[in-house]
C-alpha cells in the first residue's frame, strides 16, 4: 500500500511518503518540516517535534529510523524549519536525544546554488553587501519590507544556510543519485529512490536562469535604495500572482511506485507545473493518484489551466488559515470542474476562517469558514465528491492508495 500522509504543519507543509520497496519493507520520504512554534489552543506546537517525531515513532519505533529520501522543497519558513532542526540534531546528538532518523539521500537546493555564483563588476559597495547573502537579504537591511510573510521567506535563508553546512557535514549535500542541483531538464531520465521512481518537475531550468538574470541585474543598480527595491521585488508575491524568487525555486516531483502516481509540488505556481509537463513530453492527460496542492491552495498559484490539466482522485490541502491558505476560490474552481468524478479532498487543518466572507459564484451563498464553505458547495455543486478533514486527535490527514 501506499501512504501520503498530510502532517498537521501549521500553515506550512510536512509530508510523510510510505511505500513498499523491493524487498516489500516499508520505506518512508520526509518532504518538509513546518514552520516554527505556535501557539494552538493556548499551548506551543513546535511541528518537528510535536507532531512529525511522535508520528514516525508511531509508525516505526526504530531509533534511529530509516529514511529514503528527506527533501525540503525550497526555502520559505514554513517548509524548511523543523527540517533544519532536525537536521541540526543528527550533527550534534546527545546521550539523552539520539538520531532520530538516519537519512539514507537528501535534496534540497540551497540559496547560495539557487542564484548561482556572486556577479562580477559590481560596485565597491555592491561587493560589500552581497558579501554575505543572508546579511543582504534581511528585513533589516531591506526596510521597506511589510510583507510579514516576506519577511519570513527572506529570514528562512539563514536557515537554509545552516541546513546547508549540516547536511554537508553529514554527507548529504549532493543531491544524490542526482549528484547537483535539482532541476527539471528536458531528456532528464527518471530517478529511482528504494523503488520509486521520480521525475523532476521543478524548478524549470528557464526560470532558474531567469531568476538569476534578475538577481544579477538587482546587485548592479546603481544606488543602495534602488538595489534593495530591486531586491524586494524578488521576494514578495503579488497579490493575484506568485512570482517570488523562492516559490518558483520549488522542488516538484513526479512519484510513480507501486502502480501509483503522485504529485508533490511545494510552493510552485501551477502553470509552470503545466509548462514543465509538456516541456517534458510527459504522458497526456496527466491523470494522477494524488496532487498535493501547490502553495497551500493559494489562488495566485492555481489557475482554471492547471485544473484542468491534472485530474487527480486526491487533492492534499495543507494549510490552516493564514494568509487565508487554501484560498475560497480555490476550492470553488475545483469542485466547479471535477464535482461529477468521485474525488477526495483532504484537509489538515479544519478551523479555517477567512478574513472576509466569500460569495459562491454559483449561488451567491456567503460563507466565512471552510466547514461552511464545504456544507454550501454541496449544496451548489452535488456529486460523488468528499471532503476529508483531519481529525483534531490525529497527527495528520491520510491518503491511503490501496
Amino acid at each position: 500500500m501506499v501512504i501520503l500522509e498530510a502532517l498537521n504543519a501549521l500553515y506550512g507543509d510536512c509530508l510523510l511518503l510510505r511505500y513498499p520497496g523491493p524487498d516489500q519493507k516499508e520505506r518512508i520520504w520526509i518532504i518538509d518540516g513546518g514552520p516554527k512554534t505556535e501557539t494552538v489552543d493556548d499551548k506551543p506546537l513546535t511541528v518537528w517535534k510535536d507532531v512529525l517525531l511522535p508520528r514516525l515513532t508511531a509508525i516505526n519505533p526504530a531509533v534511529p529510523l530509516p529514511v529514503a529520501l528527506g527533501m525540503v522543497s525550497h526555502i520559505d519558513e514554513d517548509h524548511i524549519f523543523g527540517m533544519q532542526k532536525l537536521a541540526g540534531t543528527l550533527v550534534s546528538p546527545a546521550p539523552s536525544r539520539p538520531a532520530a532518523v538516519k537519512f539514507a539521500r537528501f535534496w534540497f537546493n540551497s540559496f547560495d546554488k539557487l542564484v548561482g555564483p556572486k556577479p562580477q563588476h559590481l560596485s565597491a559597495e555592491a561587493e560589500a553587501e552581497a558579501a554575505s547573502l543572508q546579511s543582504l537579504i534581511s528585513p533589516q537591511n531591506l526596510p521597506n519590507v511589510d510583507d510579514d510573510h516576506a519577511r519570513l521567506i527572506m529570514q528562512s535563508v539563514g536557515q537554509g544556510n545552516d541546513l546547508a553546512t549540516d547536511l554537508r557535514t553529514l554527507g548529504l549535500d549532493r543531491n544524490m543519485p542526482i549528484g547537483g542541483f535539482v532541476v527539471a531538464k528536458k531528456g532528464l531520465k527518471k530517478v529511482s529512490i528504494e523503488g520509486a521512481e521520480v521525475t523532476v518537475i521543478g524548478p524549470r531550468e528557464d526560470r532558474l536562469e531567469a531568476l538569476r538574470k534578475a538577481w544579477e541585474k538587482a546587485l548592479k543598480k546603481p544606488t543602495r535604495k534602488a538595489r534593495q527595491a530591486a531586491l524586494q521585488e524578488l521576494f514578495l508575491p503579488k497579490k493575484d500572482l506568485d512570482k517570488s524568487i523562492t516559490n518558483l525555486s520549488s522542488i516538484v516531483v513526479l512519484v510513480e511506485v507501486a502502480g501509483k502516481k503522485l504529485l508533490l509540488t511545494g510552493d510552485a505556481h501551477g502553470d509552470d507545473i503545466v509548462a514543465a509537463w509538456t516541456e517534458l513530453e510527459l504522458p497526456t492527460p496527466a491523470a494522477l493518484d494524488v496532487l498535493k496542492m501547490p502553495h497551500h491552495g493559494s489562488i495566485r498559484n492555481t489557475t482554471e489551466k492547471f485544473l484542468n490539466f491534472f485530474t487527480a482522485d486526491h487533492y492534499v490541502f495543507s494549510a490552516d488559515g493564514a494568509y487565508d491558505n487554501p484560498d475560497a476560490p480555490t476550492l470553488e474552481a475545483l469542485v466547479k470542474m471535477h464535482s461529477k468524478r468521485k474525488i477526495v479532498m483532504h484537509f489538515t487543518n479544519e478551523n479555517v476562517t477567512w478574513e472576509r466572507p466569500y460569495k459562491l459564484e454559483k449561488d451567491k451563498t456567503k460563507v466565512r469558514t471552510l466547514t461552511e464553505m464545504l456544507d454550501a458547495l454541496r449544496t451548489a455543486y452535488p456529486g460523488p465528491w468528499k471532503a476529508d478533514l483531519r481529525k483534531p486527535t490525529d497527527k495528520s490527514v491520510v491518503v491511503q492508495l490501496a
